[in-house]
């Protein structure tokens, strides 16, 4: 036996006890790092889940349009009509306003609701009403 070293031999049981042994030693290094990457998944799974609230409140308040808005435009359209109107009757010869088929609607008027109450030569009353029909804006002449 030239060259040849001294075998060492282990018991059968031994090496198949070995890793047995060395299994809670594997599990508590593995544990430890997964019940960190848990914690750092958990983390921003949260602060995923709070932006995506923030971000539906704000889409849900941009959606729905403002009272305020539908208001301001109602008005802009009565104001517009009521100098419409009143622009005609100065220039008419018998100061009186015109017939519904005289009429020229204004820009702002087009995409809204417009109610007549009364037109006629002396005197007219109108609303503007928003789109669930409720009046957002009155004008009448002051005859």
């Amino acid at each position: 036996m030239r060259g040849s070293r001294p075998r060492v031999s282990l018991p059968r049981v031994t090496i198949r006890l070995l890793p047995l042994l060395l299994l809670p030693v594997l599990t508590a290094c593995q544990d430890t790092q997964a019940r960190a990457q848990n914690a750092e998944l958990t983390r921003r799974v949260a602060a995923l889940e709070a932006q995506l609230q923030v971000l539906r409140a704000a889409q849900a308040r941009a959606d729905r349009p403002t009272v305020s808005e539908a208001q301001l435009s109602a008005q802009n359209c009565a104001n517009d009509l009521t100098r419409t109107l009143e622009t005609y009757r100065e220039n008419s010869i018998d100061r009186r306003y015109p017939a519904p088929a005289q009429l020229e609607v204004p820009d702002t008027c087009v995409a809204q609701r417009i109610n007549w109450l009364s037109l006629n030569a002396r005197a007219y009353t109108f609303t503007v009403s928003g789109p669930d029909g409720r009046p957002l804006a009155r004008q009448s002449s002051g005859s």
